[in-house]
């Protein structure tokens, strides 16, 4: 994962520092590993931001061995654990977020996407309610992506088109909701709309370094009937996209394709 794809990819987590650093301030005895800590996990976050996950992780561990009681950075740790894929872990930090601070609706969030990784999702779902009973919480968007993925996992396509348009009605330029949408018609018998749809969601993925617009697009085109518009797509993405997760699949449908139209 580029440092691109990483920092369009967190953007669906809450990355959460304490606001309490007041530079220029005298430390007193008692305040100094707080604000220690501080520092370390603001350290941490931009190690993250930058995909270096284990300085991340030993950054932010050193912050949690200073101030074992802060939210915050149990917070950042658990999105650390989830980009590792240990998502028990991942569970675990985010847990005691929550229990430190159950005001901590960014938390809470963030633990409803790592319970649909592990496919928990009555505990995801009570979870998002939480999030978005908080009328003071800022990032709404981010909780009703994890709702579309909620539902598109559980293959309820239309509970899931109707969460993730709620992002789109303001902001029509977010790589993964438009794909996840798009995916949802094709699942839902409108192929041909979907492959519209991810036309469209292209020109800015590969502004993010994400090659989904490009692959579901082409099998939505495939589906629809267009193998020539398929075989374009998985051409396209080849060339753009030579390290691109969807690579070696898109080269396997460009020979099934080519067969086909001999």
């Amino acid at each position: 994962m580029t440092s691109k794809m990483m920092r369009t990819f967190l953007l669906s987590f809450s990355i959460v520092t304490s606001m309490s650093l007041l530079p220029g301030c005298a430390s007193t005895s008692q305040n100094t590993k707080p604000r220690a800590a501080e520092l370390k996990m603001e350290i941490g976050v931009s190690h993250m931001q930058r995909n270096n996950l284990p300085l991340a992780l030993k950054e932010l561990l050193g912050a949690l061995e200073l101030d074992p009681k802060n939210p915050y950075v149990h917070n950042n740790l658990g999105i650390v654990y989830y980009l590792r894929e240990k998502y028990d872990l991942s569970v675990k930090y985010f847990s005691e977020a929550v229990a430190l601070n159950p005001a901590f609706t960014e938390a809470k969030n963030n633990l409803a996407r790592v319970y649909i990784e592990q496919k928990q999702y009555s505990k995801a779902a009570r979870l998002l309610d939480e999030v978005l009973a908080d009328l003071t919480y800022t990032n709404a968007q981010s909780a009703y992506f994890n709702y579309g993925l909620l539902y598109f996992n559980q293959n309820k396509f239309d509970q899931a088109k109707l969460y993730l348009s709620k992002i789109l009605n303001n902001n029509r330029e977010d790589c993964y909701t438009q794909v996840y949408y798009a995916r949802s018609l094709m699942e839902t018998n409108y192929a041909k709309l979907a492959a519209e749809q991810l036309d469209k969601a292209t020109q800015f993925c590969v502004l993010q370094s994400v090659d989904d617009a490009h692959f579901y697009g082409a099998i939505a085109y495939y589906r629809a009937g267009n193998k020539q518009k398929a075989l374009a797509r998985f051409e396209e993405l080849v060339k753009i996209f030579p390290e691109g997760k969807h690579r070696v699949k898109s080269s396997e449908m460009i020979q099934l394709i080519q067969k086909e139209m001999r």
